[in-house]
């Protein structure tokens, strides 16, 4: 039994089977090393914290799995790429993409790839990104009454890199 000044705490998870994408990426550390161009098959899950609505719930489970669904989707059997790393750099024009690090050179076709805006595509920045869009996605439906969102990306069955950001209005210019 809960104190009487004390408020129960709810959360919704929701990780499903589908909440998977495969995708190519590489990664920079150390600060100049520079993995080969690799993929994994992802998951994810996400969690929303809040008081309990009208009808007893934190949020619609459906509406959330769904905007997770979208942004699997949209990462699905791509290279995903930074538009914010220091030493990577990538550019496109009508029909590819190239990146470059150091002396090496990597090109795609335009439709194969994902411009993330991150500084490295790592689980972690993955899922900051995941949970950027599905409050994107979400706010006008979910409103500004859940306190956070959690989103855990596993890269390697098992190997979660994890997300926790603040429940509040996308910015008009995300």
């Amino acid at each position: 039994m809960t104190h009487p000044t004390e408020q129960p705490v709810f959360r919704v998870d929701v990780s499903k089977e589908q909440f998977v994408f495969s995708a190519a990426h590489f990664i920079t550390f150390a600060g100049d090393i520079c993995e080969r161009i690799h993929g994994h098959n992802y998951g994810v899950r996400v969690s929303v914290e809040g008081p309990l609505d009208e009808n007893r719930y934190v949020v619609d489970f459906i509406a959330l799995r769904d905007a997770v669904l979208a942004e699997t989707g949209r990462l699905d059997h791509h290279v995903l790429l930074p538009d914010r790393h220091a030493q990577i750099r990538v550019s496109k024009d009508e029909k590819e993409t190239t990146a470059t690090f150091q002396d090496r050179r990597w090109v795609f076709p335009n439709e194969d790839c994902i411009h993330l805006p991150v500084t490295n595509t790592t689980a972690e920045e993955l899922a900051e990104y995941i949970g950027q869009r599905v409050i994107e996605r979400t706010f006008d439906q979910f409103g500004d009454h859940l306190s956070w969102i959690e989103v855990a990306v596993d890269e390697n069955q098992g190997q979660w890199g994890v997300c926790r950001l603040p429940w509040k209005r996308p910015s008009a210019s995300a």
